[in-house]
Parts: structure tokens; C-alpha cells; sequence
């Protein structure tokens, strides 16, 4: 008897997968939001950042001072190798022409009178135009010109203590009476692709994932056809297994996007990959799953396939700040980290760049790992429970 209702259960839980799976694949909005539209945000993030550092940046220098101070400066910001001062002119507005038809992505403008209001011990500033459209743009240039100014700056102090009679060697240990050495650790090239694209590939699949489970489930309610999809599933715990079977479908496609952007789209462009991918695989599982339960539980949103692409976009946005992309998480508020501790991306991301970026091994993520399955359990009952109402609502 026990025997018996083992493969009947496990039956359940194949024929749901292989239902899911039929529904997933005829239906060509989901193959194209979910499983093309991972692919394509891999592929095409991953090409638009490949090139993690710009050199040469061509730039122009707009020199309104034409002084040897101000020469010299613009010699500085074209010997660094982010910048390159592919023009240097008197005019800003010639400076602007250039900038808005393509040829120099920055421009330095370097005001009259500067080299006099550094000799009298004035502040003067530098203005830097940066195309902020493109963030490695932005970057380099205001990188560039600050290490420039930096350095200009160091040397006019060091002259000035000079003059006042202190000897070269303590005038410089008296500018830096220390050196710092910067090392970049687990991104060396400190490129933003190494820093994002992780990231973006964990986002990415819970994303559309949601997005497709809500088009589905929109479709089931729209028609009324849930449980006469699944009417097989009337036994007392056949939630349970409708539940792991429908999960079962999703965590296979999910699986192998993943794979497919770690093995091939970060060997293509060249990304880090330094944890083992067997310990990777086996903690995408519980993300994997945590994402299928809650996208289950979000049935109740979706009434009309459509509803799941626009509440699932608003969104996709605050979930990236808060797995603490651009803000670190410990200086969330209170209520942003217990909204944060139930995004499946949250742990996701942190196991996920720990594992593969920082070459952690599973063990020493051990309190992510189990906080993860605990997510995953704490969506599971929720799942099952929504399952059962769908199947009981429309049988009644």
C-alpha cells in the first residue's frame, strides 16, 4: 500500500511538470518574455559592458587661460591613460559642436585667470563635462581629471613649501606623509561588468520568470481552466505534490538559463568565474524554487495575462536597489531590510556573487545557504495552499 501510493505520488508530481512544461512552450508569450528574453538580457548586458575600462576616452580640452600652469595641465589629463585630449580649443562652443556630434565623448574647460588665482593661493576650478548617458564615460573622465588635479595640486604645494625654505624631501613627506597602494580585490580591472552582470543574471531570471508564471496564471483564471488542467490532482495531499511537480518545470528551464550564462555567456566575455559550479548549482536550487513558490503564490494578482507584465516591471526596479546594487544594504532602514529578507534575489545574489565571484565555498556561506531554504519552505506551504484553493474554487 505504502509502495503503491509512493509511485502514485510521484506520478503527480511527473505529470504536473509535464503539463507545466506543455503550457509553458504553447504558449509563445512565455517562451518569449521567459526563456528568449533571458537569453537575450545574458548576451546583450554582457556585449554592452564587455569592455569593463575605456582607454584613451578622446576628450576636449577648452584652455581659456593659455598659461604654462594651464598647458600643463591639459598635458596631465591626455597623459593618463583613461583620457586622451584629442582636441584642445579656446572655444566652448566649438568644444560643444564636437561633443554633439560624436567626436569626444567629455569636455575639460579650464577657466581664464586660473594659473594667477593658483599663484595667489586661490582655489580655482575645473569644470568636466562628462556624458553621463553612459556611466564608463562619466566615469573616466571625472577619474581622469580629479587624479590630474590631484597631482597639480601636490606639486604646487611642494613649491610653495620650498620657497618658504623646507627642504624637497620633507616638503614631499610633509604632502604624503604616507602612501597608500590600492588592491582591488576579486575584480582587478575594477570593470562594472564583473561588478554587474551577476548580479543582473540572478534579477534577470526572477524577473521574467514571475513575469511568465503570471501570464500563465492570468490565462488559468482568465478561462476558468485551472482545475480542469490539473483534475487529476484530487486526492488529500495532491496539492502538495501539484505544488513540487508545477516547481519541478520551471526549476529545469530556469537551471539551464542559468548554466548557459555561466558557462558560456562569462566564458565568452571573459567574466570571473571562480567558485566551483557544482556548489553553485546546488544553492541555485533553493533560489530557483523560492522564486517558482512565490511566483505560484502571486496567482492571486494576476487576473488577465496582461496584469503580470505591468505589475511585475514596476517592480523589477526596487527589488535590484534593495539586493544592495547601489546602496549598501547595511545602511537600508528598518522596514527596507524586512522587506528585502522576502525577495528570493536578495540571498540570492549575495550566495550567488559570494559562490562565483568571490570563489567562496558552500560551506562557508552555510547561514545564506540554510536562510535560503528557509525562504524556499516558507514559500513552499503558501504555494500549496494556493493550489488547493484554485483546485477547490472552481470544482465548487
Amino acid at each position: 500500500m505504502i509502495f503503491k501510493n509512493t509511485i502514485e505520488n510521484f506520478a503527480l508530481i511527473f505529470e504536473a511538470c509535464k503539463r507545466e512544461f506543455k503550457m509553458i512552450f504553447s504558449d509563445s508569450a512565455v517562451v518569449m518574455s521567459y526563456i528568449l528574453s533571458t537569453l537575450a538580457v545574458a548576451f546583450f548586458y554582457s556585449y554592452v559592458y564587455s569592455n569593463e575600462v575605456f582607454t584613451d576616452l578622446p576628450v576636449a580640452v577648452v584652455d581659456s587661460d593659455q598659461t604654462s600652469m594651464s598647458h600643463q595641465i591639459s598635458r596631465m589629463i591626455d597623459a593618463t591613460p583613461e583620457l586622451h585630449a584629442a582636441y584642445t580649443t579656446a572655444s566652448l562652443e566649438k568644444a560643444k559642436t564636437l561633443y554633439q556630434e560624436g567626436i569626444v565623448k567629455g569636455i575639460v574647460a579650464i577657466p581664464k585667470g586660473f594659473s594667477r588665482e593658483l599663484q595667489k593661493g586661490d582655489v580655482p576650478a575645473i569644470s568636466v563635462y562628462g556624458d553621463a548617458s553612459y556611466m564608463l564615460y562619466y566615469k573616466q573622465t571625472l577619474t581622469a581629471v580629479m587624479q590630474s588635479v590631484g597631482t597639480l595640486n601636490g606639486q604646487v604645494e611642494i613649491k610653495k613649501m620650498i620657497s618658504n625654505g623646507i627642504p624637497m624631501q620633507q616638503a614631499m613627506h610633509t604632502r604624503r606623509p604616507f602612501g597608500i597602494v590600492g588592491i582591488p580585490l576579486f575584480n582587478i580591472n575594477v570593470g562594472y561588468a564583473t561588478f554587474l552582470i551577476p548580479i543582473v543574471f540572478i534579477i534577470a531570471v526572477q524577473t521574467l520568470q514571475l513575469t511568465a508564471m503570471g501570464i500563465l496564471n492570468g490565462t488559468l483564471r482568465e478561462k476558468r481552466i485551472f482545475a480542469e488542467t490539473f483534475s487529476y490532482a484530487r486526492q488529500k495531499f495532491s496539492s502538495v505534490f501539484l505544488t513540487l511537480g508545477r516547481a519541478m518545470a520551471y526549476l529545469i528551464i530556469s537551471m539551464v538559463l542559468l548554466l548557459i550564462q555561466i558557462v558560456i555567456v562569462m566564458h565568452v566575455y571573459t567574466f570571473p568565474q571562480r567558485g566551483n559550479l557544482w556548489e553553485i548549482i546546488v544553492f541555485l536550487i533553493p533560489v530557483i524554487l523560492s522564486i517558482t513558490f512565490l511566483g505560484m503564490i502571486m496567482t492571486s494578482l494576476f487576473r488577465r495575462r496582461e496584469d503580470a507584465i505591468m505589475t511585475v516591471t514596476i517592480f523589477s526596479i526596487p527589488t535590484l536597489v534593495l539586493c544592495g546594487l547601489s546602496w549598501p544594504t547595511t545602511a537600508f532602514p528598518v522596514w527596507a531590510k524586512i522587506v528585502s529578507a522576502f525577495i528570493p534575489s536578495t540571498l540570492g545574489v549575495k550566495g550567488f556573487i559570494s559562490l562565483s565571484q568571490f570563489g567562496a565555498s558552500l560551506s562557508e556561506i552555510r547561514d545564506v545557504y540554510i536562510q535560503m531554504w528557509g525562504l524556499c519552505v516558507f514559500y513552499f506551504v503558501f504555494a500549496v495552499l494556493t493550489n488547493r484553493k484554485y483546485l477547490r474554487k472552481e470544482n465548487n
